[in-house]
């Protein structure tokens, strides 16, 4: 006898801080398990009653919604398309202007690992920074990346960084 089960999935809640483009890959995948994910395309699928499109709208909707901020929710409360939803999300959180890119250059440039923290935690600091420049078009070839890495770690690396440079 087979037994069915419901998965809990927890997506922090985005407050506009964070990284958008890790939080929005985590809804689309939480859409898609519980089958939401068509309500993101503007256009019905054929053969879908519209009392039935309008319900997945909506689950989809509140589903997107659980997953924001309060003061996120504030800017698209008045929206009721999922679509709508995400594309005004999207503009302004993927926005590609110059001031984004400058803090982000500046992240990345004044990135310092303190001592006794985690080197993984580190990385994974420095990897975002890195995925989201990506995002807005900014490339860094790996000899970069790698130098901009090592000068941002402590003094207990330095035997490090001088062996590796």
């Amino acid at each position: 006898m087979a037994s069915s089960s419901i998965a809990k999935f927890d997506v922090t809640k985005f407050d506009g801080s964070g990284n958008f483009e890790l939080w929005q890959r985590r809804v689309k995948e939480l859409l898609e398990q519980q089958g939401m994910m068509k309500a993101l395309s503007r256009k019905k699928p054929e053969g879908t009653l519209d009392a039935d499109w309008e319900e997945l709208e909506a689950r989809a909707v509140g589903t997107i919604r659980l997953c924001l901020a309060d003061e996120i929710v504030y800017q698209v409360m008045d929206v009721e398309s999922p679509a709508e939803v995400w594309e005004k999300l999207e503009s302004r959180y993927m926005s590609k202007s110059l001031t984004n890119k400058l803090h982000l250059k500046e992240r990345l440039y004044g990135l310092k690992m303190l001592e006794g923290t985690d080197l993984i935690q580190h990385t994974n600091v420095f990897n975002q920074i890195i995925s989201d420049l990506l995002r807005l078009e900014i490339k860094f070839d790996d000899e970069d990346k790698a130098m901009i890495l090592l000068y941002s770690l402590p003094p207990s690396y330095d035997h490090l960084v001088t062996t590796l440079t």
